[in-house]
């Protein structure tokens, strides 16, 4: 009994130390798109040697970070002596349909240093960016430039998968046009209006992704069926839309906020009108599976970075009613997120 009871310890412990040291696969797959091995290892397998040239890195220091990436299945080494992108790699290339790049590039960047504020978050209840003072929400990012693109290409490469399901999990057909509020550069939008010529569709967010979502959306044959506006949530919304869909909007923001959004959503309702939210809904109980941990994480990033917070599907409720909307449903489950539909409330 003894002996188990300490080889239990034992494996508790390893576990525990697995989990207080799981930030360096965040900066070593950070380092491999952003020192361009990724693109590089794309184009085709090579030595390290060969490798750390054309990135023009250390040549030891990159088999090292090669041997790691290894161990978390990013690149494969061959037998012939190359290294190569294994298929979860490939989806850190630039320019493939759903490409992580630039998720990588804003975990073990600009988001990176919020981490280390959790606990005066924890303590205080304030985002790392109230308590220095800064704008909320991602006004910050209309003064930066070089974030703001690599936080609506993170966004833009998580979206485009949430839109090709979204397409085909919601009926489209009595719809005849979708505003995306809060939409970025366009991603979900497009893959529901490619998938369902039909639709017309508007995109709403503000100049930092609207500067290039129109761009994008033309050259993916949309610039006729789609318009771009720039404008902010918490103003009034564009009217007379079938449905008006807002993706990992309310999260961002506390109640107080996340109501403001609502009531603005409530006004430009038509009687038949319907808004999806497309949202991680944190379970009543929390869940060790993989996509409980997800909202789990994303539930304190939100708390330490913006002041957000993912919520239940009661807190949904409440917040839908506090704005004059009804009960939300749940339509579909679409990745870690929730597909909830919402229309004016009954009494109106």
């Amino acid at each position: 009994m003894k002996l188990a009871s300490t080889a239990s310890a034992a494996t508790r412990a390893a576990r525990l130390l697995e989990l207080v040291g799981a930030n360096w696969t965040t900066q070593a797959i950070g380092a491999a798109v952003s020192l361009g091995l990724v693109d590089a290892l794309a184009r085709k397998p090579c030595t390290a040697r060969s490798l750390a040239g054309r990135t023009g890195c250390d040549g030891e220091a990159m088999q090292r970070l090669l041997r790691a990436l290894a161990g978390i299945d990013i690149v494969e080494h061959r037998a012939s002596g190359h290294w190569a992108l294994t298929p979860t790699g490939e989806l850190l290339q630039s320019d493939v349909p759903g490409s992580v790049r630039d998720w990588a590039l804003w975990c073990s960047g600009p988001q990176w240093t919020l981490w280390g504020e959790l606990a005066a978050s924890v303590r205080t209840g304030r985002s790392a960016r109230s308590r220095a003072g800064a704008a909320p929400g991602y006004a910050h990012l209309e003064h930066d430039a070089a974030a703001a693109q690599i936080f609506n290409g993170a966004m833009a490469g998580l979206s485009s998968r949430i839109g090709r399901a979204l397409a085909t999990a919601i009926d489209w057909r009595r719809s005849a046009r979708a505003v995306d509020v809060g939409g970025g550069y366009g991603e979900v939008l497009a893959e529901v209006l490619l998938a369902h010529p039909h639709l017309r569709g508007l995109l709403l967010d503000l100049p930092h992704a609207t500067t290039l979502a129109a761009e994008r959306l033309a050259r993916r044959g949309l610039a006729e069926r789609c318009s771009v506006v720039a404008g902010s949530f918490f103003d009034e919304w564009p009217p007379h839309a079938d449905i008006y869909l807002l993706k990992s909007i309310l999260h961002n923001w506390d109640d107080a906020d996340a109501l403001r959004i609502l009531r603005r959503c409530r006004a430009a309702l038509d009687a038949q009108a319907r808004l999806l939210l497309v949202e991680r809904v944190m379970p009543e109980q929390p869940a060790r599976q993989r996509r409980g941990r997800a909202i789990l994480r994303s539930d304190l990033n939100m708390l330490v970075s913006l002041g957000g917070r993912e919520r239940t599907l009661e807190e949904f409720a409440h917040l839908a009613a506090q704005a004059g909307l009804g009960r939300p449903r749940r339509k579909a489950a679409i990745l870690d997120y929730s597909v909830l539909e919402l229309r004016r409330a009954r009494q109106d």
